[in-house]
């Protein structure tokens, strides 16, 4: 944030003046100038005094992600060779002027690590700060042997660099902020960071990828179509998005629980911020076939939409990859838009069918997913078909349990059954298909007949696949209950294809 916006921020949000009255003064200098304030004061200021770290303080906690981070930060900002260049901008630094002393609230993280830099390139600088807490000191420990291990070139992302020696203290720009009382710095840390709204993780992604455009044309662009859209859908997409580049077998991560709302937003701006390519190639992956006919060879996109699981970059790149996904998912599920290129057999089976009524909404939720994931494999060619045979494996977490289905059913259905690899890696649609109507699991009685969710969920059949069966007659005999559900597909699909 440049100073004059820091300052503007200021004003707008705490209806104060920067001046001697408010006890308020905000320079722009060097982390050198910064860290040698116990010996001599800012040049043209009189801020001078002991950077220390107040008791009452959060420990330092930076990992190895948050280190990567800020020398991945370094590299890209030294692969710019033009002479004229500004400072690498490290951000603001919130401190609280206190008997000769300044107390650092908010900027402990980044002052930290680049003093163990430090350490280890420039003995000879010191701070003068003093860590007592324990927890900071086992970090420090930690992250000073991984910076060492960086140094000497052990760390194999970091093996063809020498970043460590770039790094200029006199060459780092910080935007300093001086209060005189520890109530007004942790209202300024607060209002500076949110504008007194807390940004969501949409929000963090949105405005990493459009300062990472070049073009103003091509910023106001992607700024209207991201704006054209509700905050919550987007989000709610991008959380979809993230679960299924996380539900990958080979390399599974596990997504927070809905109730983890900071833990989600720390996912979301991972996955789609620091794990996005920072080399702003505008590359994209579909799936093709190539048929053969009479000697020539004929290139076919599958679909129209991106691999799910491609790698990103930054700009561009992920935007359009988002608001593609926003598009199919209006496409899909937006009642009120009918498309073309969708049957309107799938449509009504969304509307009896994919309701998210009596507790099914994780269910639901999952079936969403796993359409989506459809439609980026193999476009929309036959989706009223795989929907229904994608709905009978997902739904049988419905009657399979004594219980209601809990999102953890979920994580576990998907990775016991590599639910969303299978649908991404076979290579025709029949291969799919073949899968799901393989698929077994085991009808549970336990509380049917007691109008709970199990017979909800007949009854909805009922409703949709006509005289579906009985709930009695499943309660005597488990088994028919799948094998009516079978026979219910089957004649669905036949009744869609020969209308």
């Amino acid at each position: 944030m440049e100073t004059g916006l820091l300052l503007t921020l200021l004003n707008k949000t705490t209806s104060l003046s920067v001046n001697q009255k408010t006890g308020i003064e905000v320079v722009s200098c060097t982390f050198n100038d910064l860290i040698n304030t116990f010996q001599k004061a800012i040049p043209n200021t009189n801020i001078k005094g002991q950077l220390c770290i107040p008791e009452y303080q959060r420990p330092y906690v930076w990992k190895e992600k948050q280190i990567n981070r800020l020398l991945d930060d370094f590299i890209e900002y030294y692969k710019n060779t033009d002479n004229d260049k500004p400072l690498f901008y490290l951000g603001s630094i919130i401190v609280h002027k206190d008997e000769g002393t300044l107390k650092i609230i908010d900027g402990q993280q980044r002052i930290t690590t680049l003093l163990l830099i430090n350490s280890i390139i420039n003995k000879e600088i010191k701070s003068g700060i003093q860590y007592t807490s324990t927890t900071s000191i086992n970090n420090i420990k930690r992250n000073f042997s991984y910076l060492k291990s960086v140094h000497a070139k052990d760390v194999f992302d970091y093996a063809d660099t020498e970043v460590l020696n770039y790094i200029d203290f006199d060459k780092i720009n910080v935007t300093l902020v001086v209060t005189a009382t520890e109530d007004l710095a942790y209202t300024f840390f607060e209002t500076q960071n949110t504008g007194g709204v807390r940004l969501s993780g949409s929000d963090i992604i949105k405005a990493h990828h459009l300062r990472a455009i070049s073009s103003e044309k091509n910023i106001n662009y992607q700024a209207r179509k991201w704006e054209g859209i509700e905050s919550e859908k987007i989000e709610s997409i991008i959380q979809n998005l993230t679960k299924i580049r996380f539900w990958d077998n080979r390399n599974w991560r596990r997504f927070p629980f809905y109730r983890d709302e900071k833990g989600i937003k720390e996912v979301l701006i991972e996955e789609f911020t620091e794990n996005t390519k920072h080399d702003k190639e505008d590359i994209s992956f579909y799936y093709s076939a190539v048929k053969m006919e009479a000697g020539r060879a004929f290139q076919m996109h599958e679909s129209n939409y991106k691999q799910l699981k491609q790698p990103l970059s930054d700009g561009n790149n992920t935007l359009d990859y988002i608001n593609d996904y926003v598009h199919l998912h209006d496409v899909l599920f937006n009642r009120s838009k009918k498309d073309y290129r969708v049957s309107d057999a799938f449509y009504d089976f969304n509307e009896k069918l994919m309701h998210g009524n009596s507790g099914t909404l994780f269910l639901k939720e999952l079936l969403e997913i796993c359409i989506i994931t459809y439609v980026s494999r193999f476009g929309f060619y036959r989706l009223f078909e795989a929907s229904l045979w994608l709905y009978r494996s997902i739904y049988s977490l419905r009657v399979s349990s004594s219980r209601n289905v809990r999102e953890d059913s979920i994580f576990k259905f998907v990775f016991e059954n590599q639910f969303i690899d299978n649908i991404i890696e076979v290579y025709t649609v029949d291969e799919l298909i073949l899968y799901l109507k393989r698929f077994k699991y085991t009808f549970n009685t336990d509380n049917l007949g007691v109008k709970e969710s199990k017979d909800k969920h007949i009854g909805s059949l009922n409703n949709y696949f006509n005289e579906f069966g009985k709930t009695e007659d499943f309660k005597k005999t488990p088994k028919a209950f799948d094998k009516a559900f079978l026979t219910a597909i089957v004649t669905k699909i036949k009744e869609n294809n020969e209308q």
